[in-house]
Protein backbone atom coordinates (compact mmCIF):
# COMPACT_ATOMS: atom_id res chain seq x y z
CA UNK A 1 0.00 0.00 0.00
CA UNK A 2 2.97 2.65 0.96
CA UNK A 3 4.67 1.91 -2.29
CA UNK A 4 1.52 2.16 -4.56
CA UNK A 5 0.46 5.20 -2.95
CA UNK A 6 4.40 6.60 -3.24
CA UNK A 7 4.41 6.16 -6.75
CA UNK A 8 0.54 7.91 -8.01
CA UNK A 9 1.88 10.96 -5.41
CA UNK A 10 5.42 10.61 -8.09
CA UNK A 11 3.04 10.82 -10.71
CA UNK A 12 0.76 13.64 -9.20
CA UNK A 13 -2.37 11.09 -9.32
CA UNK A 14 -4.31 11.45 -6.54
CA UNK A 15 -6.16 8.67 -5.03
CA UNK A 16 -7.31 7.10 -1.51
CA UNK A 17 -6.65 3.57 -1.17
CA UNK A 18 -8.33 1.41 1.04
CA UNK A 19 -8.13 -2.41 2.07
CA UNK A 20 -10.54 -5.38 2.74
CA UNK A 21 -9.78 -9.25 2.87
CA UNK A 22 -7.81 -10.52 0.21
CA UNK A 23 -8.15 -6.79 -1.48
CA UNK A 24 -6.54 -3.58 -1.77
CA UNK A 25 -9.41 -1.14 -3.82
CA UNK A 26 -6.99 2.37 -5.54
CA UNK A 27 -9.81 4.88 -5.81
CA UNK A 28 -8.09 7.21 -8.50
CA UNK A 29 -8.87 10.63 -10.56
CA UNK A 30 -7.39 8.53 -13.49
CA UNK A 31 -7.93 5.04 -13.54
CA UNK A 32 -5.94 4.77 -16.64
CA UNK A 33 -2.68 6.08 -15.04
CA UNK A 34 -3.46 3.67 -11.97
CA UNK A 35 -3.42 0.80 -14.22
CA UNK A 36 0.27 2.01 -15.58
CA UNK A 37 1.45 2.56 -12.27
CA UNK A 38 -0.18 -1.11 -10.71
CA UNK A 39 1.84 -3.06 -13.74
CA UNK A 40 5.15 -1.88 -12.82
CA UNK A 41 4.42 -1.86 -8.80
CA UNK A 42 6.50 -5.12 -7.32
CA UNK A 43 3.91 -7.05 -5.07
CA UNK A 44 1.35 -6.69 -7.36
CA UNK A 45 0.05 -9.90 -9.12
CA UNK A 46 -3.13 -8.97 -11.00
CA UNK A 47 -6.06 -5.87 -10.91
CA UNK A 48 -8.92 -5.16 -12.84
CA UNK A 49 -10.43 -1.82 -13.11
CA UNK A 50 -13.57 -2.43 -11.40
CA UNK A 51 -17.33 -0.37 -11.63
CA UNK A 52 -18.23 0.07 -7.37
CA UNK A 53 -22.53 -0.93 -7.80
CA UNK A 54 -25.36 -1.95 -5.18
CA UNK A 55 -25.37 -5.08 -3.66
CA UNK A 56 -29.33 -5.16 -3.78
CA UNK A 57 -30.10 -7.72 -5.78
CA UNK A 58 -32.41 -5.58 -8.29
CA UNK A 59 -30.10 -2.51 -8.79
CA UNK A 60 -26.70 -5.36 -9.16
CA UNK A 61 -29.12 -6.90 -12.11
CA UNK A 62 -29.57 -3.73 -14.06
CA UNK A 63 -26.09 -2.45 -13.41
CA UNK A 64 -24.88 -5.92 -15.00
CA UNK A 65 -27.16 -5.65 -17.71
CA UNK A 66 -25.66 -2.31 -18.45
CA UNK A 67 -22.14 -3.68 -18.17
CA UNK A 68 -22.32 -6.37 -20.48
CA UNK A 69 -24.45 -4.08 -23.08
CA UNK A 70 -21.02 -2.15 -24.44
CA UNK A 71 -18.62 -5.77 -24.28
CA UNK A 72 -21.10 -8.50 -25.74
CA UNK A 73 -20.96 -8.59 -29.27
CA UNK A 74 -23.44 -10.53 -31.49
CA UNK A 75 -23.21 -14.02 -31.23
CA UNK A 76 -20.73 -13.69 -28.62
CA UNK A 77 -20.71 -16.02 -25.75
CA UNK A 78 -20.43 -15.51 -21.97
CA UNK A 79 -20.39 -16.72 -18.34
CA UNK A 80 -21.20 -14.94 -15.12
CA UNK A 81 -18.50 -15.59 -12.39
CA UNK A 82 -19.73 -14.72 -9.32
CA UNK A 83 -18.27 -14.15 -5.61
CA UNK A 84 -19.36 -13.22 -2.02
CA UNK A 85 -17.67 -12.19 0.42
CA UNK A 86 -20.00 -11.96 3.78
CA UNK A 87 -23.80 -12.01 4.58
CA UNK A 88 -26.07 -11.41 1.89
CA UNK A 89 -29.57 -12.85 1.17
CA UNK A 90 -28.46 -14.97 -2.11
CA UNK A 91 -25.49 -17.75 -2.53
CA UNK A 92 -23.49 -17.32 -5.43
CA UNK A 93 -24.63 -19.52 -7.77
CA UNK A 94 -28.55 -17.91 -7.19
CA UNK A 95 -26.71 -14.61 -8.09
CA UNK A 96 -24.80 -15.92 -11.28
CA UNK A 97 -27.80 -17.93 -12.46
CA UNK A 98 -30.25 -14.62 -12.11
CA UNK A 99 -27.82 -12.30 -13.61
CA UNK A 100 -26.79 -14.43 -16.47
CA UNK A 101 -30.33 -14.81 -17.07
CA UNK A 102 -31.45 -11.20 -17.12
CA UNK A 103 -27.96 -10.53 -19.42
CA UNK A 104 -29.09 -13.26 -21.56
CA UNK A 105 -32.78 -11.82 -22.00
CA UNK A 106 -31.34 -7.98 -22.87
CA UNK A 107 -28.95 -9.74 -25.49
CA UNK A 108 -31.63 -11.96 -27.06
CA UNK A 109 -31.56 -10.22 -30.60
CA UNK A 110 -28.36 -10.45 -30.82
CA UNK A 111 -27.84 -14.09 -30.96
CA UNK A 112 -25.45 -13.93 -27.83
CA UNK A 113 -25.68 -17.32 -25.63
CA UNK A 114 -24.48 -18.41 -22.20
CA UNK A 115 -21.33 -20.93 -22.26
CA UNK A 116 -19.49 -21.89 -18.85
CA UNK A 117 -16.40 -23.22 -20.34
CA UNK A 118 -13.95 -20.92 -22.48
CA UNK A 119 -16.52 -17.81 -23.28
CA UNK A 120 -15.82 -15.44 -25.07
CA UNK A 121 -16.52 -12.71 -22.30
CA UNK A 122 -16.37 -13.43 -18.84
CA UNK A 123 -18.58 -10.63 -16.67
CA UNK A 124 -16.86 -11.09 -12.98
CA UNK A 125 -19.32 -9.91 -10.04
CA UNK A 126 -17.85 -9.95 -6.55
CA UNK A 127 -20.22 -9.15 -4.04
CA UNK A 128 -18.57 -7.29 -0.42
CA UNK A 129 -20.07 -6.39 2.48
CA UNK A 130 -21.75 -3.07 1.28
CA UNK A 131 -20.74 -2.90 -2.34
CA UNK A 132 -20.52 -5.02 -5.48
CA UNK A 133 -17.91 -4.91 -8.13
CA UNK A 134 -18.16 -5.46 -11.70
CA UNK A 135 -15.29 -6.02 -13.71
CA UNK A 136 -14.57 -8.32 -17.20
CA UNK A 137 -10.95 -7.74 -17.34
CA UNK A 138 -7.76 -9.13 -15.03
CA UNK A 139 -4.39 -7.34 -15.63
CA UNK A 140 -0.55 -8.50 -14.91
CA UNK A 141 1.38 -6.94 -12.20
CA UNK A 142 5.14 -7.85 -11.71
CA UNK A 143 4.34 -9.87 -9.08
CA UNK A 144 7.00 -10.79 -6.31
CA UNK A 145 7.23 -8.73 -3.16
CA UNK A 146 7.04 -5.10 -2.48
CA UNK A 147 10.08 -3.25 -3.25
CA UNK A 148 12.20 -2.80 0.27
CA UNK A 149 10.82 -5.74 2.69
CA UNK A 150 14.13 -8.06 2.35
CA UNK A 151 16.89 -5.30 2.55
CA UNK A 152 19.08 -2.87 0.47
CA UNK A 153 21.50 -4.28 -1.81
CA UNK A 154 24.30 -2.62 -4.51
CA UNK A 155 23.33 -3.36 -7.83
CA UNK A 156 26.38 -3.18 -10.27
CA UNK A 157 25.02 -1.19 -13.07
CA UNK A 158 28.02 -1.76 -16.07
CA UNK A 159 25.89 -3.33 -18.79
CA UNK A 160 23.11 -4.10 -20.50
CA UNK A 161 22.22 -7.54 -18.55
CA UNK A 162 22.60 -5.38 -15.60
CA UNK A 163 18.97 -4.28 -15.68
CA UNK A 164 17.50 -8.06 -16.15
CA UNK A 165 20.03 -8.34 -12.84
CA UNK A 166 18.64 -5.62 -10.71
CA UNK A 167 15.05 -5.75 -12.05
CA UNK A 168 15.22 -9.32 -10.67
CA UNK A 169 16.78 -8.11 -7.40
CA UNK A 170 13.57 -5.51 -7.38
CA UNK A 171 10.84 -8.42 -8.12
CA UNK A 172 12.12 -10.42 -4.97
CA UNK A 173 11.27 -7.21 -3.01
CA UNK A 174 15.14 -5.66 -2.36
CA UNK A 175 15.44 -2.01 -2.59
CA UNK A 176 18.52 -1.31 -4.78
CA UNK A 177 21.18 0.99 -4.57
CA UNK A 178 22.56 1.07 -8.59
CA UNK A 179 26.38 1.45 -9.19
CA UNK A 180 26.56 2.93 -12.48
CA UNK A 181 27.23 6.05 -14.67
CA UNK A 182 24.88 5.32 -17.81
CA UNK A 183 21.81 6.95 -17.93
CA UNK A 184 20.09 4.89 -20.73
CA UNK A 185 20.37 1.58 -18.46
CA UNK A 186 19.20 3.59 -15.10
CA UNK A 187 16.23 5.33 -16.77
CA UNK A 188 15.06 1.71 -18.02
CA UNK A 189 14.78 1.07 -14.07
CA UNK A 190 13.51 4.19 -12.78
CA UNK A 191 9.80 3.18 -14.65
CA UNK A 192 9.91 0.77 -12.27
CA UNK A 193 11.85 2.47 -9.19
CA UNK A 194 11.06 5.97 -9.60
CA UNK A 195 13.18 7.24 -6.72
CA UNK A 196 16.03 4.44 -7.62
CA UNK A 197 19.79 5.97 -6.40
CA UNK A 198 22.90 5.68 -8.04
CA UNK A 199 26.17 6.35 -7.11
CA UNK A 200 29.54 6.22 -8.84
CA UNK A 201 31.34 2.87 -8.83
CA UNK A 202 33.93 1.80 -7.08
CA UNK A 203 37.21 -0.38 -7.60
CA UNK A 204 36.27 -2.57 -4.65
CA UNK A 205 32.94 -3.19 -4.59
CA UNK A 206 32.63 -4.45 -0.90
CA UNK A 207 33.77 -1.45 0.09
CA UNK A 208 31.54 0.72 -1.83
CA UNK A 209 28.31 -1.68 -0.58
CA UNK A 210 29.50 -1.31 3.20
CA UNK A 211 29.82 2.38 2.76
CA UNK A 212 26.38 3.08 1.44
CA UNK A 213 24.90 0.44 4.29
CA UNK A 214 23.86 -2.30 1.91
CA UNK A 215 23.61 -5.69 2.77
CA UNK A 216 24.60 -7.47 -0.07
CA UNK A 217 25.24 -7.13 -3.96
CA UNK A 218 23.54 -7.89 -7.18
CA UNK A 219 26.55 -8.94 -10.19
CA UNK A 220 24.80 -9.36 -13.77
CA UNK A 221 26.93 -12.14 -14.26
CA UNK A 222 26.03 -15.25 -16.23
CA UNK A 223 27.45 -19.08 -15.35
CA UNK A 224 30.03 -18.46 -18.02
CA UNK A 225 31.15 -14.79 -16.85
CA UNK A 226 31.55 -16.85 -12.74
CA UNK A 227 33.31 -19.43 -14.71
CA UNK A 228 35.42 -17.02 -16.37
CA UNK A 229 36.20 -14.69 -13.63
CA UNK A 230 35.68 -16.37 -10.41
CA UNK A 231 33.43 -15.36 -7.68
CA UNK A 232 34.21 -12.74 -5.78
CA UNK A 233 35.51 -12.47 -2.79
CA UNK A 234 34.39 -10.46 0.71
CA UNK A 235 32.23 -9.72 3.59
CA UNK A 236 28.43 -9.82 2.03
CA UNK A 237 26.37 -12.10 0.11
CA UNK A 238 26.95 -12.05 -3.47
CA UNK A 239 23.80 -12.89 -5.51
CA UNK A 240 23.60 -13.76 -9.58
CA UNK A 241 20.10 -13.38 -10.36
CA UNK A 242 21.26 -14.47 -13.82
CA UNK A 243 22.67 -18.03 -13.09
CA UNK A 244 20.08 -19.79 -14.35
CA UNK A 245 19.15 -18.22 -17.19
CA UNK A 246 19.71 -19.17 -21.31
CA UNK A 247 20.31 -16.37 -23.69
CA UNK A 248 16.91 -16.12 -25.17
CA UNK A 249 14.89 -16.27 -21.10
CA UNK A 250 17.03 -12.84 -20.73
CA UNK A 251 16.29 -11.18 -24.17
CA UNK A 252 12.63 -11.79 -23.00
CA UNK A 253 13.07 -10.71 -20.13
CA UNK A 254 14.63 -7.46 -21.22
CA UNK A 255 11.62 -6.75 -23.59
CA UNK A 256 9.07 -6.95 -21.05
CA UNK A 257 11.30 -4.29 -18.77
CA UNK A 258 11.69 -1.99 -21.69
CA UNK A 259 7.71 -2.41 -22.70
Amino acid sequence: MDDIRRRHALAKVPCVISQTRGRLFVDSDDWRRSCEILTRTFGVVSFSPVERVSIDIEELTKATIQFARPILFPGASFAIRSRRCGNHPYTSQTLAEKLGEAVLNDNAERGVKVKLDAPDIEISVEVREKDSFLFSSVLTGPGGMPLGTQGRLLSIMDSELAIASTWLMMKRGCSVLAAGKERSLLEVLEKWYPNLKSIEPGKNIFDLANNSECIGIALPWTLIEIEKNGAPKGDLPVFYPLVGMKEKEIERLLARIRA
